[in-house]
Order: C-alpha cells, then structure tokens, then sequence
C-alpha cells in the first residue's frame, strides 16, 4: 500500500485490533476506509430454499407438459360453450374459461371453484384465469361474489351466469358425461299393499313337500317324495 494510513486511537485501542491480525495493514486499510468492502453474501440453508420464508413471494406456476396444456384449452374453446355472438369477443383462454364455468353451472348452477383448479383444468396460468374471468364480468354475462374472511384465507368466489342468451344455450347444450357408474335405476321394492292379488295361504310344509317333489329324481311313494 502507498502513502500512510492514518487509523483512529480508539479503534486502535479496541479488541478487534488487539489482536493478532493476517494482514496488519489490509486490517488498518478497512478500519480507515481506504479499501472499500463488499457486503457479506447471505447463504440460504437447505430449509429455506426447498420451504422458502414466511414472507417469500409463491413460486410461479408452470405446466409440467406445456403443449398438452395449449391442446387442453384450445379443445376446450372449440366446443362451443357460447353463442358465436359471444365467443367471437373472446380469446382461446377465455373460451376455455367459458366452458369451465358452463358445465360447472350446467351440474351445480354455479361456479364455486377456485382460480387455481379453473387454471389447472384449463390448460393456463392462475393470473390468465383471473383476467378471463374479470373479462366475462365486464362484459356483464357473469355475477362475480366474493367471500373474504378476514384474518384467515379468502373463500373461493361464487361465479352465477346471469347472461338469458348463455343460460338458453347452456339448457339447449348436450348434458356433461358421467364419469362412472350406471344410468340404470335401481328395481322398487314391492310390498304386499302394492299388489293386486291377496296373499295365498298355504298349509304348513307344503311349499317344501312341492319343492322336493320338483327336484327329486324318483317319482313320489305313498304320496311322500324319496329323500
């Protein structure tokens, strides 16, 4: 180092530059100031970059397979949820969006899913599934009803179609496909009031007596089926 440095009595004095130092003169240099330093690097444990903080902003949300995802809500916006009227103010995303909302409206009568499901089923990020619906509701076709809580996570919000030209082609639509099961009703039980014939008395034993009969090989002797 050029020139000489001048240091403070007191920092002197103090028990940092007590002691036995590498480098007494790049020790003399920092406590002067002459040798700028870096701030130190904050290493981030294990923990907190799987966990992250607190406070740490959600990871983004990616599709694992990006080009199912785009054929997933391109086939969506081509099965013609709405009116050619009104899908042609819509983008593809928004389109796929619609169809979400109809069929969930079609089972239910409204929409209670949360943006993240809505994005996931949809093929799109949660912030392009929350500007499609802002979207719809602009344009006046959806009721949006929000449930907040307060000190604790919000409620998913409620989505109603109020539009009568998409709520007529929602009731003239093909009904969504079951998932599993049978269509086929169960046989009503039928109880002896429900019958037109009276009850048949029978004498005691002669139900089996007829039945053995039937299944017996040998013809009855004396009147009595052969055991």
């Amino acid at each position: 180092m050029s020139g000489p440095i001048v240091v403070s009595s007191a920092l002197l004095n103090s028990p940092l530059m007590q002691r036995a130092a590498r480098d007494p003169d790049l020790v003399a240099g920092y406590a002067s100031g002459d040798i700028a330093t870096r701030a130190a690097r904050q290493i981030a444990t294990k923990a907190a970059v799987r966990y992250g903080g607190r406070f740490a902003r959600p990871r983004p949300q990616r599709s694992p397979d990006r080009e199912k995802s785009i054929r997933r809500r391109r086939t969506l916006a081509a099965t013609w949820c709405l009116p050619p009227s009104m899908a042609s103010q819509l983008t593809t995303c928004e389109q796929a969006y619609a169809r979400i909302v109809s069929d969930e409206v079609q089972r239910h009568g409204k929409c209670d899913l949360t943006l993240d499901e809505i994005a996931a089923r949809g093929g799109m990020c949660r912030k392009t599934a929350k500007r499609s619906q802002d979207r719809v509701n602009a344009l006046g076709w959806v009721a949006v009803e929000h449930r907040p809580i307060a000190g604790r996570k919000h409620l998913s919000n409620v989505v109603t179609v109020i539009s009568a030209e998409w709520l007529t082609w929602i009731e003239m639509g093909p009904r969504p496909r079951r998932t599993g099961g049978h269509s086929c009703p169960t046989t009503v039980n039928q109880s002896s009031h429900s019958l037109s014939c009276a009850p048949v008395e029978r004498s005691q034993g002669a139900l089996e007596r007829e039945q053995a009969a039937t299944l017996s090989p040998w013809p009855p002797r004396n009147g009595r089926p052969r055991r």
